[in-house]
């Protein structure tokens, strides 16, 4: 296992050695079958979502997929690492991200972690959530180049949309969660992502 664990409230925090601080290289080499993110040279671990966290990503994903490959806007990911910062390093790794292929093309994504940010990151709520985390890594996204953030609420039915550079906005469940100028095109009904139940 990299580093050790210690309690931050009730957040688990893994810290390497003392000044050490882990690296996204070092990260990426782990084999003890945690899942981490690393912010800020801390390992953090991730817990598996649940069943309806599973099935909002499938359904978002499946939609958003086949939209991109329709248009060949570039590569929609789940659960990828993106490096979002140097010395100390921060990984981070959306539900669901989408890369433009103005940017990237699919045949360059890395098998490793990607540098930068992807242009659209999504993150489904989970129950156990803590709102400042949640914030900070949309906070991450964003100022490492993000260009629009949803933040997918199961509980409320509805998505944040977070941008870099204007105030956010609430899509309801009788509104529509629009890709804008970031993917171009998409549109897909609120409520058609949450389904009936």
């Amino acid at each position: 296992m990299l580093g050790t664990e210690a309690q931050s409230g009730s957040e688990a925090v893994m810290t390497g050695p003392a000044e050490h601080l882990v690296t996204a290289e070092e990260l990426y080499a782990n084999h003890d079958h945690e899942r981490y993110e690393l912010v800020r040279g801390a390992l953090r671990v991730c817990e598996p979502p649940g069943g309806i966290h599973g099935r909002l990503a499938a359904r978002i994903t499946s939609r958003l997929q086949a939209h991109v490959e329709q248009h060949g806007l570039g590569t929609v990911l789940v659960e990828a690492g993106y490096v979002l910062q140097r010395n100390p390093d921060t990984v981070r790794g959306p539900d669901i991200s989408f890369i433009s292929a103005t940017r990237m093309a699919p045949d360059q994504i890395p098998a490793q972690y990607i540098p930068g940010s992807p242009d659209l990151a999504i993150e489904i709520l989970s129950p156990n959530d803590r709102w400042h985390e949640v914030e900070e890594k949309v906070a991450d996204y964003l100022g490492s180049g993000a260009r629009m953030v949803w933040v997918v609420d199961p509980r409320r039915r509805c998505v944040l949309v977070r941008y870099p550079d204007r105030a956010p906005r609430v899509a309801g469940e009788n509104e529509a969660l629009d890709g804008e100028d970031v993917v171009p095109g998409f549109r897909c009904a609120v409520g058609e992502v949450f389904g009936s139940g």
